[in-house]
This record gives structure tokens, sequence and C-alpha cells, in this order.
């Protein structure tokens, strides 16, 4: 079921919707390139601020909650929603009944009630375990310090006969048209059935959306953020239990505290906006 969140779009749907999905983008060999994303609350901020980034998240075939708080959001603007239609049947202020709404919605993310979240880390790893089995053909592109050629060691010593390339990209996105060139060739002379994109969040997005047309041998493009470190071992994956609880981000700024200003957008800018937008008629 795709619903909205601050006016963009989000695909609720459960893990093995989306392999399934995914599965048969690849099994039906269209020509055009799927393109999907993996969208966290920060996300839904940047696109608010970025208009074409916004464009892109509206044009994306698929677009998971990667994250409790996206669910949270989700759920708590239908909620509000039905209450607005109902507008008759409860008193009070609506802004305190919209308060209380978000801390039983709250509520249901801390105890793990609010279904599960579809990360990019979880559908690197569903994909790439499936691939040798399916014959399917995996393109890795970007990261630093040759974290794609690391993860592409690792996917072969654990299937053998698993089809994947790799290259580092790009060292600064869209500086280097030659690089960027030869890159798309590469891909293209492939034929990689999934093309996973590791050049920062925001940026792999807007470089596999200006590139689609160029890749049409590609049969599903995603970005993927950090996924390759945490795959290969750089970074230390989050403990199930801050995951159940929706407190990953914490998990996240603990290890890099250098990204405290993005999780003030996440943790207090995201869920002002979604509270804002709630309130309008």
């Amino acid at each position: 079921m795709r619903t909205k969140v601050l006016g963009l779009p989000v695909d609720l749907v459960t893990k093995e919707e989306v392999f399934l999905i995914l599965k048969n983008w690849v099994a039906s060999r269209t020509s055009e390139t799927k393109m999907v994303v993996t969208a966290y609350s920060e996300f839904f901020v940047r696109a608010v601020r970025d208009p074409e980034f916004a464009r892109i998240l509206g044009k994306a075939d698929l677009v998971t909650p990667d994250g409790h708080s996206v669910l949270a959001a989700a759920k708590y603007l239908r909620r509000t929603h039905e209450l607005k239609n109902l507008k008759n049947q409860y008193h009070g202020p609506r802004v305190l009944r919209f308060i209380y709404e978000g801390l039983k919605v709250g509520g249901e993310l801390w105890s793990g009630k609010l279904g599960e979240p579809v990360t990019g880390v979880w559908l690197f790893e569903k994909i790439t375990s499936q691939a040798e089995k399916h014959n399917w053909r995996l393109f890795l592109l970007g990261g630093w310090d040759n974290v794609s050629g690391q993860a592409a060691k690792i996917l072969l010593e654990r299937f053998p006969n698993i089809k994947v390339a790799y290259d580092a990209g790009e060292e600064s996105v869209g500086s280097d048209p030659t690089t960027d060139k030869r890159i798309v060739k590469k891909i293209q002379d492939f034929n990689p059935d999934f093309l996973f994109v590791q050049y920062r969040p925001v940026v792999q997005e807007k470089w596999i959306e200006s590139h689609r047309d160029q890749l049409a041998k590609v049969r599903v493009a995603m970005g993927i953020g950090g996924t390759l470190d945490e795959f290969v071992g750089r970074l230390k994956t989050s403990p199930n239990w801050m995951e159940r609880h929706g407190i990953k981000w914490l998990w996240r700024l603990i290890l890099q505290p250098s990204r405290w200003r993005r999780m003030i957008d996440a943790v207090i800018i995201f869920p002002w906006l979604v509270f804002r937008e709630s309130l309008e008629k």
C-alpha cells in the first residue's frame, strides 16, 4: 500500500513482499530500469529542503520505510487524518488530541508494534544471498577505500558461483565526466540485474536518476548509503534490541558523533514536520 509522509510516497510493504516485487521485476526483463529508494527520516527532511530530490522520490518505483520512525509517521498521519474526518465526535483542542495520538504511536514504536521496516542493509543481504540461486548479476558501485572491492571478495568467498562486478566510482561525484562515462559503460557491458550504488545518501539517488536512460540493461538500481561498510565489518551493526525499539539512530551517533547534525534532522526536525503536517487542513 502506498501512502504519503510530508507529501512524499512510502510503500508500506513487508520484507517478503518487497523481495517478491524485485524478483518479479527481474524475471519480467522489462526494458525500464526500476529505481528503489530505502527512505529513512532524514530523506524526508532533505526532500522538503531540496525540490529536485523530492521529485526523484516521487518518481521512484518503490520507496521502502527504512526505519521505525517512517512507519510511525505514516501511522500517525493516517490516524490524525481519520480524526479530522470525525471532527464532530471528539472534543477539546485539536492540538492536544494530536499530541496524545503522537504519544500513543510513540509507545507502539518503542514496543515494536508498528510493523517491520525494510532497510537497505536487509535488502542488500537478502538479494546477495539469493543471487547465486537465481543466477542474478550484481554490480557494486562506489564506497571509498575499495569497500566495493572488499564486499565483492566476501560475496565470492560465500557464494563461489555468484556473478558480481564492482567499481570504486568517482572520488567526488559529478566532478570527473571521464570516469563517470567509463563507469556507465562498464555497468552496461556487465549487464547487471541489480545495481547497488554507495555514493552517500541523496547524492546516490540523484546519480541513479540522472543516469537511468543510460543504464537500460540494469533491471533494478538502488542507493545503499553505508551498507557496504556494515557488510565488510567497518561499521558495527547495531544491537537487535536497539533496532527493535527504533533507536538505531542512537547507535550510529555513538559510533559516528560527527553525524549529530543529521541526527537533529532525524529525531527532532522530522517529527516536528510530521506533527505540523497533521495540523494542516
